[in-house]
Order: C-alpha cells, then sequence, then structure tokens
C-alpha cells in the first residue's frame, strides 16, 4: 500500500491529499504494530516495553512516509530514504520462525521500491541554499499558494518557479531576485505582478514591506523611468526586456 501511495503524485504532494495519505497510511501501521507475535522473536527494550524488529521496521516505515509528505530538499529526501533503509533492516532481523516472517519480507521489499523512489526524489529536489537567510526564504515560498517549486540551477544556484508559472525566483549565494512576465511598455501592472513583488518582499526583505516606494518603483521600471528607491533600501528593481526583476541581498 505505502509503495502505490509513494509512487502517486497526489501522495507525495504537500497539502490536503498528503495529510489524507499520511492518515490512512497511519492506521495501517497502527493495526499493524498491535498484532502480537507469537513466537519469541528478538526484542529491544525501550523505557521498559519491549520493541520486536516487526514493530521497530513497521514503526520506522511509518516515520519514513510521513516525512516524505513534506520534503523538499536534497537534505529532506535524504533523510526519508534513510529511514525507509532503517525500517528495511529492521524487519530483516524478524526471525524465519516468527508469525510475522513472510509478511516482514514483503513489506521489506515493499519498503526498498519506496526507498528507489526517495532516491529519484532526492536527486531531483533542489539542494538548499548555503546561506541561513536564503533556506528560509526557499522553504517559505514553498510554503505559499500559489507555491513554488525548486531545482538546481546553475553556478550553485537554486531556482523556484511558482505553480501557476508566473513568476519565477533565483536563489544565489546572499541574493534573492523575483522575476515576473513584463507587460507591454506604458501598461499599468497587473494584479499578479503586485501580488508577487508584495509577498516576495514580505518574505525577503520584511522592514521594506508595505513602502509605498516599492510599487512607484515597479510601475517606473515597467514605463521605462527613474527609479524612486530611498537610498539604502534593501530591494533593487530592475527592468529587462521581458521581465521585471526584484532583487534583495538575502543575508548581508
Amino acid at each position: 500500500m505505502v509503495q502505490q501511495l509513494a509512487k502517486s503524485p497526489l501522495a507525495w504532494s504537500i497539502g490536503g491529499v498528503g495529510a489524507i495519505a499520511a492518515a490512512a497510511i497511519a492506521l495501517s501501521y497502527l493495526a499493524e504494530n498491535n498484532r502480537q507475535s507469537n513466537t519469541g522473536e528478538p526484542e529491544l527494550t525501550l523505557n521498559n516495553l519491549s520493541v520486536s524488529p516487526w514493530q521497530q521496521g513497521t514503526g520506522l516505515g511509518w516515520q519514513a512516509a510521513v516525512a516524505a509528505q513534506s520534503a523538499q530538499t536534497q537534505a529532506d529526501w535524504q533523510r526519508v530514504s534513510d529511514l525507509w533503509g532503517q525500517a528495511i533492516a529492521a524487519l530483516e532481523r524478524v526471525p524465519t520462525a516468527d508469525a510475522n516472517y513472510a509478511q516482514a519480507q514483503a513489506k521489506a521489499e515493499e519498503y526498498r521500491g519506496n526507498r528507489a523512489i526517495a532516491g529519484d526524489r532526492m536527486a531531483e529536489a533542489s539542494p538548499a541554499p548555503s546561506s541561513p537567510a536564503a533556506r528560509d526564504l526557499q522553504t517559505a515560498l514553498a510554503s505559499t499558494e500559489p507555491a513554488f517549486t525548486f531545482a538546481p540551477g546553475p553556478a550553485s544556484s537554486v531556482r523556484g518557479r511558482s505553480a501557476d508559472g508566473l513568476a519565477t525566483v533565483e536563489l544565489a549565494g546572499d541574493r534573492a531576485t523575483l522575476r515576473l512576465p513584463r507587460s507591454e511598455n506604458g501598461a499599468a501592472l497587473t494584479m499578479a505582478q503586485v501580488v508577487y513583488a508584495n509577498q516576495f518582499v514580505a518574505l525577503a526583505a520584511p522592514e521594506a514591506a508595505a513602502q509605498p516606494w516599492l510599487l512607484d518603483a515597479l510601475r517606473a521600471a515597467q514605463r521605462n523611468q527613474p527609479l524612486p528607491i530611498p537610498a539604502g533600501a534593501p530591494v533593487a528593481v530592475s527592468a529587462e526586456p521581458e521581465t521585471l526583476a526584484i532583487t534583495v541581498v538575502s543575508d548581508p
């Protein structure tokens, strides 16, 4: 069951469907862990409670499934993969004489498939930015609505794209840059440009959020006019042929 859920984009996503998948997995594991072995399999003692290899394995499998629901970066997926590996190792310790032996072997094989999926996701995922502030910004943008999905970029940078495709973000060193599609020269700013600009600056440079000069600067850049940005402001705005760019030094 877990392998089927793991292969489903819905089950691996963040949000309500992911939570439902996690709840379903939880019920399955709770039921399995409540089963009692009727043979003398080796046990660990934790806080005066005996924990069998079968219980260890399914418990670690539950932890791996839950961790996968929120995994974003390569480090996140590495942790998921490690948990699947620990679960497999525990299930392989179930004795052949144990009543759960056959099921443990099947479950271990299922977990191997889940670990392979986690490895694939780790290869596809973005590395965490080196700057702590940039890592925090990546996490925040991945949790916004619409959420940004990140992938490795050139020269150790990380690039993100909004779910609606209307905005991109680049995190490189101590700089974070938001790029928005540029409207026809002289046209008013679109609602999407305003929303994404305010959201990005609120997360990347809270001290500059809601400043009147921010939207004034975007409007000026859109019209190729001088930018009314105060000296020392942590935000830079520029106009490129097809995009408007807002850059923040995320960790001076």
